[in-house]
């Protein structure tokens, strides 16, 4: 069953619990689902990573250290993924760090200095085996095209399935979008056009009317940007009429 989500918490404000200020920090790398957590206790800056930031040695020794990769592409990793997390650690500064999978780090200047490190690195490597030129044609370092959700949609009989599509602008300049839902021969999909600012992530309604009982059955979001053909860009999974998924 999905999680319930009672309140959103933006990334560029201060939310207040009990004692306690929280702020957050988008992040993309290990993956772009989760947010660096940010807050104060005992005089203290605490800062909770999760997978973002981990090393080769001892996490005692920065000054002779190295960032460990742990970019997941398929988590949604961006050109500018440790970039954007490292501007948050360089002004946010904690004092100390908190992954999950560690002991608690204590930071120092080196600490720094070596997530600022990594963020060039990191751009640079991809740029150099990966079409990701500013001026060329990409779907950016994780190569997503777009996605549909929800990914799994469970319907008791047939009827017309109401989803959310999310399509990527794979050009540096202002381009119009045309997205479809398209399913096996039989099923009715409905398509749509977007205008999107260069690179952006735009998203929209679409329905799909499946022709009748399956299960697990693919089905596409195709592409079409500045009249230019992408294909088939992702892919959700549908079950109609049967009790389990």
């Amino acid at each position: 069953m999905p999680i319930r989500i009672d309140r959103r918490l933006p990334v560029d404000q201060k939310v207040q619990w009990e004692e306690f200020t929280f702020q957050f920090g988008a992040m993309s790398g290990h993956t772009r689902f989760a947010a660096l957590i940010g807050f104060e206790a005992d005089g203290k800056r605490f800062a909770h990573t999760g997978n973002q930031y981990f090393f080769v040695n001892t996490i005692e020794d920065f000054a002779n250290n190295r960032i460990s990769p742990n970019h997941v592409y398929r988590n949604g990793a961006l050109l500018d993924g440790y970039a954007r997390s490292a501007r948050w650690m360089l002004d946010f500064e904690p004092h100390i760090v908190l992954t999950g999978h560690t002991e608690a780090i204590t930071t120092d200047a080196n600490y720094f200095k070596l997530i600022e490190g990594w963020t060039r690195q990191y751009e640079a490597l991809h740029r150099r085996v990966m079409v990701l030129g500013d001026q060329e044609t990409h779907f950016n370092l994780d190569s997503w095209g777009g996605w549909i959700w929800p990914y799994r949609t469970h319907l008791r009989q047939s009827e017309t399935a109401k989803l959310t599509v999310t399509v990527r602008n794979p050009y540096p300049h202002q381009a119009k979008l045309e997205v479809r839902l398209v399913g096996p021969d039989g099923w009715k999909g409905s398509g749509a056009t977007l205008t999107a600012s260069p690179r952006a992530e735009v998203r929209c309604p679409l329905q799909i009317t499946p022709s009748g009982p399956c299960r697990r059955q693919p089905f596409t979001l195709e592409l079409v940007a500045d009249g230019q053909p992408f294909g088939q860009i992702a892919q959700a999974l549908m079950t109609v009429g049967v009790e389990k998924f």
